[in-house]
Protein backbone atom coordinates (compact mmCIF):
# COMPACT_ATOMS: atom_id res chain seq x y z
CA UNK A 1 0.00 0.00 0.00
CA UNK A 2 1.49 3.41 -0.88
CA UNK A 3 1.33 6.33 0.86
CA UNK A 4 -2.21 7.99 0.57
CA UNK A 5 -3.63 5.14 0.65
CA UNK A 6 -3.08 3.90 -3.18
CA UNK A 7 -2.73 0.55 -4.17
CA UNK A 8 -2.01 0.36 -8.37
CA UNK A 9 -2.69 -3.18 -7.88
CA UNK A 10 -5.86 -3.34 -6.23
CA UNK A 11 -7.24 -0.15 -7.69
CA UNK A 12 -8.12 1.31 -4.42
CA UNK A 13 -7.74 4.97 -4.83
CA UNK A 14 -6.24 4.50 -8.10
CA UNK A 15 -3.96 7.35 -9.28
CA UNK A 16 -6.23 7.85 -11.87
CA UNK A 17 -4.45 11.15 -12.73
CA UNK A 18 -1.37 8.98 -14.10
CA UNK A 19 -3.34 7.15 -15.96
CA UNK A 20 -4.41 10.47 -17.53
CA UNK A 21 -0.60 11.29 -18.06
CA UNK A 22 -0.10 7.83 -19.84
CA UNK A 23 -2.51 8.57 -22.33
CA UNK A 24 -1.17 12.20 -23.11
CA UNK A 25 2.13 10.65 -23.53
CA UNK A 26 -0.10 8.19 -26.30
CA UNK A 27 -1.75 11.17 -27.97
CA UNK A 28 2.14 12.39 -28.36
CA UNK A 29 3.32 9.87 -29.77
CA UNK A 30 0.26 9.55 -32.21
CA UNK A 31 0.72 13.03 -33.27
CA UNK A 32 4.28 12.32 -33.85
CA UNK A 33 3.72 9.63 -36.31
CA UNK A 34 0.43 11.07 -38.34
CA UNK A 35 2.04 14.71 -38.12
CA UNK A 36 5.86 14.68 -37.08
CA UNK A 37 7.46 12.45 -39.36
CA UNK A 38 7.39 11.47 -42.98
CA UNK A 39 5.67 8.20 -43.54
CA UNK A 40 3.41 6.52 -46.38
CA UNK A 41 0.57 8.18 -45.49
CA UNK A 42 0.57 11.19 -47.06
CA UNK A 43 2.74 10.59 -50.24
CA UNK A 44 4.63 13.76 -49.91
CA UNK A 45 6.67 14.75 -46.67
CA UNK A 46 4.74 16.03 -43.37
CA UNK A 47 6.80 19.47 -43.60
CA UNK A 48 4.92 20.46 -46.79
CA UNK A 49 1.42 18.78 -45.48
CA UNK A 50 1.76 20.14 -42.00
CA UNK A 51 4.34 22.95 -42.80
CA UNK A 52 3.25 24.77 -39.03
CA UNK A 53 2.36 22.15 -36.69
CA UNK A 54 5.32 19.53 -37.99
CA UNK A 55 7.29 22.01 -35.79
CA UNK A 56 5.53 21.21 -32.80
CA UNK A 57 4.72 17.39 -32.92
CA UNK A 58 8.25 16.35 -33.86
CA UNK A 59 8.89 16.82 -30.19
CA UNK A 60 6.28 13.69 -30.03
CA UNK A 61 9.13 11.96 -30.52
CA UNK A 62 10.08 11.74 -26.72
CA UNK A 63 6.56 10.43 -25.52
CA UNK A 64 8.26 7.00 -25.11
CA UNK A 65 10.75 8.18 -22.34
CA UNK A 66 7.80 9.85 -20.98
CA UNK A 67 6.15 6.07 -20.41
CA UNK A 68 9.75 4.78 -19.32
CA UNK A 69 9.62 7.53 -16.49
CA UNK A 70 5.92 6.48 -15.48
CA UNK A 71 7.29 2.77 -16.05
CA UNK A 72 9.96 2.91 -13.34
CA UNK A 73 7.27 4.24 -10.87
CA UNK A 74 4.39 2.60 -11.38
CA UNK A 75 5.84 -1.25 -12.41
CA UNK A 76 7.65 -1.06 -8.82
CA UNK A 77 4.87 -0.15 -7.14
CA UNK A 78 2.99 -3.38 -8.48
CA UNK A 79 5.62 -5.06 -7.45
CA UNK A 80 5.83 -4.41 -4.23
CA UNK A 81 4.64 -7.36 -1.74
CA UNK A 82 4.67 -9.58 -4.90
CA UNK A 83 6.15 -12.76 -5.25
CA UNK A 84 8.23 -13.45 -8.58
CA UNK A 85 5.57 -15.90 -10.05
CA UNK A 86 3.21 -13.09 -9.22
CA UNK A 87 5.30 -10.10 -10.88
CA UNK A 88 5.90 -12.40 -14.28
CA UNK A 89 2.34 -13.60 -14.24
CA UNK A 90 0.66 -9.91 -14.15
CA UNK A 91 3.41 -8.05 -16.72
CA UNK A 92 2.52 -11.74 -18.74
CA UNK A 93 -1.69 -10.72 -18.52
CA UNK A 94 -0.88 -6.98 -18.97
CA UNK A 95 1.42 -7.14 -21.42
CA UNK A 96 0.38 -10.27 -24.21
CA UNK A 97 -3.14 -10.47 -25.11
CA UNK A 98 -3.17 -7.08 -26.67
CA UNK A 99 0.57 -7.43 -28.13
CA UNK A 100 -0.93 -10.28 -29.88
CA UNK A 101 -4.06 -8.92 -31.27
CA UNK A 102 -1.51 -6.07 -32.55
CA UNK A 103 0.81 -7.99 -34.29
CA UNK A 104 -1.91 -10.35 -36.25
CA UNK A 105 -3.72 -7.57 -37.20
CA UNK A 106 -1.02 -5.09 -38.21
CA UNK A 107 0.78 -7.86 -39.94
CA UNK A 108 -2.36 -8.86 -41.79
CA UNK A 109 -2.86 -5.03 -42.98
CA UNK A 110 0.78 -4.14 -44.42
CA UNK A 111 0.97 -7.40 -46.19
CA UNK A 112 -2.53 -6.59 -47.83
CA UNK A 113 -1.59 -3.07 -48.25
CA UNK A 114 1.97 -2.29 -48.06
CA UNK A 115 2.67 1.26 -48.92
CA UNK A 116 5.62 1.37 -47.28
CA UNK A 117 8.47 -0.62 -49.71
CA UNK A 118 9.86 -2.69 -46.80
CA UNK A 119 6.57 -3.57 -45.52
CA UNK A 120 6.88 -6.31 -48.59
CA UNK A 121 9.64 -7.97 -47.04
CA UNK A 122 7.74 -9.18 -43.97
CA UNK A 123 6.91 -12.62 -43.80
CA UNK A 124 4.68 -15.29 -41.81
CA UNK A 125 8.15 -16.09 -40.02
CA UNK A 126 8.77 -12.64 -39.26
CA UNK A 127 4.75 -12.55 -37.70
CA UNK A 128 5.12 -15.76 -35.93
CA UNK A 129 8.82 -15.06 -34.04
CA UNK A 130 7.31 -10.99 -33.31
CA UNK A 131 4.42 -12.77 -30.96
CA UNK A 132 7.34 -14.01 -28.52
CA UNK A 133 7.85 -10.51 -27.87
CA UNK A 134 11.65 -11.84 -28.12
CA UNK A 135 11.59 -10.58 -32.30
CA UNK A 136 14.83 -8.53 -31.28
CA UNK A 137 17.04 -10.72 -29.37
CA UNK A 138 16.80 -12.89 -32.84
CA UNK A 139 17.81 -10.42 -35.15
CA UNK A 140 14.05 -10.28 -36.64
CA UNK A 141 12.73 -7.41 -37.44
CA UNK A 142 9.37 -5.94 -35.30
CA UNK A 143 6.04 -6.01 -36.89
CA UNK A 144 4.84 -2.35 -36.16
CA UNK A 145 7.66 -0.06 -35.70
CA UNK A 146 6.59 0.94 -32.25
CA UNK A 147 7.56 -2.33 -30.75
CA UNK A 148 10.99 -1.33 -30.09
CA UNK A 149 9.65 0.33 -26.54
CA UNK A 150 8.51 -2.95 -25.66
CA UNK A 151 12.13 -4.72 -25.77
CA UNK A 152 13.25 -2.42 -23.86
CA UNK A 153 10.22 -2.69 -21.09
CA UNK A 154 11.10 -6.29 -20.81
CA UNK A 155 14.70 -5.77 -19.79
CA UNK A 156 13.65 -3.65 -17.27
CA UNK A 157 11.20 -6.29 -15.89
CA UNK A 158 13.98 -8.67 -15.69
CA UNK A 159 15.89 -6.46 -13.49
CA UNK A 160 12.95 -5.90 -10.95
CA UNK A 161 12.40 -9.17 -11.24
CA UNK A 162 16.13 -9.92 -9.81
CA UNK A 163 15.46 -7.43 -7.11
CA UNK A 164 12.19 -9.58 -6.97
CA UNK A 165 13.61 -12.26 -5.80
CA UNK A 166 16.69 -10.70 -3.80
CA UNK A 167 14.03 -8.63 -1.80
CA UNK A 168 13.12 -4.89 -2.78
CA UNK A 169 14.31 -2.33 -0.61
CA UNK A 170 14.97 1.66 -0.41
CA UNK A 171 19.16 0.40 -0.38
CA UNK A 172 19.21 -1.75 -3.15
CA UNK A 173 16.82 0.58 -5.33
CA UNK A 174 19.05 3.54 -4.47
CA UNK A 175 21.97 1.32 -5.59
CA UNK A 176 20.62 0.49 -8.97
CA UNK A 177 19.52 4.27 -9.86
CA UNK A 178 23.25 4.87 -9.06
CA UNK A 179 24.76 1.75 -10.54
CA UNK A 180 22.32 1.21 -13.85
CA UNK A 181 23.05 5.09 -15.67
CA UNK A 182 26.57 4.39 -14.74
CA UNK A 183 27.38 1.13 -16.12
CA UNK A 184 25.35 1.55 -18.79
CA UNK A 185 27.69 5.08 -20.13
CA UNK A 186 30.69 2.34 -19.79
CA UNK A 187 29.28 0.15 -21.57
CA UNK A 188 28.89 2.84 -24.30
CA UNK A 189 32.41 3.75 -24.20
CA UNK A 190 33.52 -0.07 -24.30
CA UNK A 191 32.01 -0.30 -27.55
CA UNK A 192 31.14 -3.49 -26.82
CA UNK A 193 27.15 -4.67 -28.40
CA UNK A 194 26.63 -7.03 -26.09
CA UNK A 195 26.95 -4.59 -23.25
CA UNK A 196 25.10 -1.72 -24.42
CA UNK A 197 22.11 -3.72 -25.17
CA UNK A 198 21.59 -5.22 -22.12
CA UNK A 199 22.20 -1.89 -20.31
CA UNK A 200 20.30 0.29 -22.14
CA UNK A 201 22.17 3.17 -21.92
CA UNK A 202 19.83 5.40 -23.84
CA UNK A 203 16.51 4.79 -21.97
CA UNK A 204 18.44 3.73 -18.08
CA UNK A 205 18.22 7.11 -16.60
CA UNK A 206 14.50 7.32 -17.50
CA UNK A 207 13.42 4.43 -15.51
CA UNK A 208 15.83 5.35 -13.09
CA UNK A 209 13.77 8.60 -12.72
CA UNK A 210 10.31 6.75 -12.20
CA UNK A 211 12.13 4.61 -9.32
CA UNK A 212 13.27 7.67 -7.39
CA UNK A 213 9.70 9.29 -7.55
CA UNK A 214 8.60 6.43 -6.16
CA UNK A 215 10.94 6.02 -3.53
CA UNK A 216 9.96 10.14 -2.75
CA UNK A 217 6.27 9.10 -2.81
CA UNK A 218 7.10 6.28 -0.32
CA UNK A 219 9.53 7.90 1.86
CA UNK A 220 9.86 11.66 1.21
CA UNK A 221 12.49 13.76 0.20
CA UNK A 222 16.14 13.07 1.58
CA UNK A 223 19.18 13.50 0.36
CA UNK A 224 20.70 10.85 -1.07
CA UNK A 225 17.32 10.21 -3.25
CA UNK A 226 17.95 14.00 -3.78
CA UNK A 227 21.45 13.57 -4.85
CA UNK A 228 20.30 10.28 -7.19
CA UNK A 229 17.22 12.44 -8.89
CA UNK A 230 19.72 14.80 -9.56
CA UNK A 231 22.63 12.45 -11.76
CA UNK A 232 20.20 10.90 -13.42
CA UNK A 233 18.05 14.22 -14.77
CA UNK A 234 21.93 14.85 -15.95
CA UNK A 235 22.20 11.70 -17.62
CA UNK A 236 19.10 12.19 -19.14
CA UNK A 237 19.39 15.66 -20.51
CA UNK A 238 22.97 14.07 -21.81
CA UNK A 239 20.63 11.15 -23.93
CA UNK A 240 18.76 13.99 -25.13
CA UNK A 241 21.32 15.93 -26.41
CA UNK A 242 23.96 12.84 -28.16
CA UNK A 243 21.50 10.43 -28.86
CA UNK A 244 18.07 11.64 -29.59
CA UNK A 245 18.59 14.71 -31.31
CA UNK A 246 20.59 12.52 -34.24
CA UNK A 247 17.36 9.90 -33.83
CA UNK A 248 15.30 12.79 -34.56
CA UNK A 249 17.07 13.18 -37.75
CA UNK A 250 17.25 10.00 -38.97
CA UNK A 251 13.72 8.86 -37.66
CA UNK A 252 11.78 12.36 -38.40
CA UNK A 253 14.22 13.79 -41.11
CA UNK A 254 13.50 16.96 -39.28
CA UNK A 255 16.02 17.79 -36.08
CA UNK A 256 15.04 19.04 -32.50
CA UNK A 257 16.15 21.88 -30.40
CA UNK A 258 18.56 20.69 -27.13
CA UNK A 259 17.05 23.69 -25.74
CA UNK A 260 13.56 22.55 -26.20
CA UNK A 261 14.28 18.48 -25.00
CA UNK A 262 15.69 20.28 -21.64
CA UNK A 263 12.29 21.91 -21.48
CA UNK A 264 10.48 18.81 -22.64
CA UNK A 265 12.04 16.64 -19.96
CA UNK A 266 11.55 18.91 -17.13
CA UNK A 267 7.78 19.26 -17.95
CA UNK A 268 7.56 15.38 -18.03
CA UNK A 269 9.70 15.31 -14.32
CA UNK A 270 7.52 18.19 -13.24
CA UNK A 271 4.01 16.46 -14.54
CA UNK A 272 4.85 12.72 -12.91
CA UNK A 273 5.62 14.63 -9.86
CA UNK A 274 2.38 16.72 -9.97
CA UNK A 275 0.22 14.02 -10.58
CA UNK A 276 1.87 11.46 -7.96
CA UNK A 277 3.21 13.76 -4.90
CA UNK A 278 0.51 16.59 -4.71
CA UNK A 279 -3.11 16.58 -3.89
CA UNK A 280 -3.58 15.97 -7.59
CA UNK A 281 -2.99 12.15 -6.85
CA UNK A 282 -5.96 12.15 -5.39
CA UNK A 283 -8.87 13.02 -7.93
CA UNK A 284 -10.95 10.24 -8.37
CA UNK A 285 -12.82 10.48 -11.83
CA UNK A 286 -13.34 7.37 -12.97
CA UNK A 287 -13.13 8.40 -16.78
CA UNK A 288 -9.44 9.18 -16.05
CA UNK A 289 -8.96 5.21 -15.52
CA UNK A 290 -10.67 4.63 -19.09
CA UNK A 291 -8.01 6.89 -20.29
CA UNK A 292 -5.18 5.23 -19.06
CA UNK A 293 -6.81 1.68 -20.00
CA UNK A 294 -6.54 2.70 -24.01
CA UNK A 295 -3.16 3.92 -23.52
CA UNK A 296 -2.05 0.26 -24.22
CA UNK A 297 -3.72 -0.81 -26.86
CA UNK A 298 -3.53 2.61 -28.95
CA UNK A 299 -0.21 2.52 -28.66
CA UNK A 300 0.11 -1.18 -30.21
CA UNK A 301 -2.67 -0.09 -32.94
CA UNK A 302 -2.37 3.21 -34.39
CA UNK A 303 0.93 3.36 -36.25
CA UNK A 304 0.97 1.19 -39.58
CA UNK A 305 -2.63 0.75 -39.29
CA UNK A 306 -3.33 4.14 -39.36
CA UNK A 307 -0.70 4.95 -41.96
CA UNK A 308 -2.78 2.99 -44.29
CA UNK A 309 -6.06 4.62 -43.54
CA UNK A 310 -4.58 8.04 -43.83
CA UNK A 311 -3.22 6.99 -47.35
CA UNK A 312 -6.48 6.08 -48.19
CA UNK A 313 -8.37 8.58 -46.50
CA UNK A 314 -5.90 11.72 -47.78
CA UNK A 315 -7.26 11.23 -51.37
CA UNK A 316 -10.84 12.26 -50.38
CA UNK A 317 -10.55 14.08 -47.21
CA UNK A 318 -8.16 17.20 -46.28
CA UNK A 319 -5.29 16.28 -44.20
CA UNK A 320 -6.02 18.85 -41.39
CA UNK A 321 -9.85 16.71 -41.24
CA UNK A 322 -8.08 13.13 -41.99
CA UNK A 323 -5.93 13.22 -38.86
CA UNK A 324 -8.66 13.72 -36.87
CA UNK A 325 -11.09 11.59 -37.79
CA UNK A 326 -8.32 8.03 -38.09
CA UNK A 327 -7.18 8.91 -34.29
CA UNK A 328 -11.10 8.73 -33.57
CA UNK A 329 -11.00 5.61 -34.98
CA UNK A 330 -7.90 4.13 -33.79
CA UNK A 331 -9.39 4.74 -30.22
CA UNK A 332 -12.63 2.92 -31.42
CA UNK A 333 -10.51 0.17 -32.41
CA UNK A 334 -8.21 0.11 -29.11
CA UNK A 335 -11.06 0.41 -27.02
CA UNK A 336 -12.79 -3.09 -28.43
CA UNK A 337 -8.98 -4.86 -28.11
CA UNK A 338 -9.55 -3.50 -24.82
CA UNK A 339 -12.76 -4.44 -23.74
CA UNK A 340 -13.24 -7.73 -25.51
CA UNK A 341 -9.44 -8.89 -25.60
CA UNK A 342 -7.28 -7.32 -22.22
CA UNK A 343 -10.24 -7.74 -19.71
CA UNK A 344 -11.23 -10.94 -20.44
CA UNK A 345 -8.24 -12.48 -21.70
CA UNK A 346 -5.95 -10.81 -19.62
CA UNK A 347 -7.30 -12.15 -16.17
CA UNK A 348 -6.95 -15.60 -17.45
CA UNK A 349 -3.69 -15.99 -18.55
CA UNK A 350 -2.55 -14.02 -15.35
CA UNK A 351 -4.27 -16.95 -13.16
CA UNK A 352 -3.35 -19.14 -15.32
CA UNK A 353 0.93 -18.13 -15.28
CA UNK A 354 0.71 -17.50 -11.94
CA UNK A 355 -0.65 -20.98 -11.09
CA UNK A 356 1.35 -23.07 -13.16
CA UNK A 357 4.62 -21.32 -12.04
CA UNK A 358 3.44 -21.23 -8.18
CA UNK A 359 3.27 -25.35 -8.54
CA UNK A 360 7.17 -25.22 -9.66
CA UNK A 361 7.47 -23.99 -5.86
CA UNK A 362 6.20 -27.28 -4.42
CA UNK A 363 9.16 -29.30 -3.52
CA UNK A 364 9.22 -32.76 -4.72
CA UNK A 365 8.96 -34.85 -1.65
CA UNK A 366 5.40 -36.02 -0.96
CA UNK A 367 4.76 -36.20 -4.68
CA UNK A 368 4.36 -39.84 -6.05
CA UNK A 369 7.35 -40.55 -8.36
CA UNK A 370 5.75 -43.21 -11.58
CA UNK A 371 8.32 -46.12 -11.73
CA UNK A 372 10.57 -46.22 -14.84
CA UNK A 373 9.35 -47.84 -17.74
CA UNK A 374 12.31 -48.54 -19.80
CA UNK A 375 13.83 -51.93 -19.54
CA UNK A 376 17.18 -50.36 -19.04
CA UNK A 377 16.17 -48.43 -15.95
CA UNK A 378 15.16 -51.57 -14.30
CA UNK A 379 17.69 -52.79 -12.00
CA UNK A 380 19.83 -55.60 -13.36
CA UNK A 381 19.08 -59.19 -12.48
CA UNK A 382 20.62 -61.11 -9.49
CA UNK A 383 21.15 -61.35 -5.75
CA UNK A 384 19.59 -58.39 -4.22
CA UNK A 385 21.97 -56.27 -2.18
CA UNK A 386 22.13 -56.01 1.68
CA UNK A 387 19.92 -53.61 3.16
CA UNK A 388 21.81 -50.24 4.25
CA UNK A 389 20.31 -50.11 7.88
CA UNK A 390 19.79 -52.54 10.01
CA UNK A 391 15.79 -54.26 9.27
CA UNK A 392 13.99 -54.45 12.26
CA UNK A 393 11.78 -57.23 12.89
CA UNK A 394 7.94 -56.60 12.72
CA UNK A 395 6.55 -56.49 16.19
CA UNK A 396 4.07 -59.39 15.60
CA UNK A 397 6.62 -61.97 14.93
CA UNK A 398 7.84 -64.36 17.20
CA UNK A 399 11.69 -63.42 18.48
CA UNK A 400 14.53 -65.17 16.71
CA UNK A 401 15.59 -68.17 18.61
CA UNK A 402 18.43 -68.40 20.84
CA UNK A 403 21.11 -70.67 20.47
CA UNK A 404 22.38 -73.62 22.22
CA UNK A 405 24.36 -72.59 25.75
CA UNK A 406 24.07 -68.74 25.56
CA UNK A 407 22.68 -67.09 28.59
CA UNK A 408 19.39 -65.40 27.71
CA UNK A 409 21.15 -61.90 28.76
CA UNK A 410 23.99 -62.33 26.12
CA UNK A 411 21.26 -62.80 23.38
CA UNK A 412 21.54 -60.47 20.35
CA UNK A 413 18.42 -57.86 20.65
CA UNK A 414 17.74 -57.84 16.53
CA UNK A 415 16.52 -60.43 14.66
CA UNK A 416 19.98 -60.67 13.18
CA UNK A 417 22.04 -64.08 14.27
CA UNK A 418 25.47 -63.58 15.32
CA UNK A 419 28.22 -63.69 12.64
Amino acid sequence: MARGGTDVRTGAQRMRALDALRFVAALAVVAFHYTGRDSGAWGDSVRTVFPSLSRFTVYGGFGPYLFFIISGFVVLMSAQGRSAAQFIASRVGRLYPAYWVGVLLTGAVVQLWPIVPAWRDLTGTDVAVNLSMFQSAFGVRDVDGVYWTLWVELKFYLLLLVLVGLGITRARLLALCFAWPLLGALALQTGSPLLTALLEPHYAPFFCLGILLYLVHQHGWNAPTGLLLGLNYVAALWVSATYYVQWSIDVAGHPVSVRGLAVLLTGCIAAVVVVTLTPVARVDWRWLTVLGALTYPLYLVHQDIGWVVLHGLSKYVPAHLAVPLVVLGMLCLAYAVHRCVERPLGRRLRRAVERELEQLRVPAAGRHVPAPRHPAAQPAAGPPAPPRHPVRPARDLPPAPRPAGVPPEAAPVSGRQPG
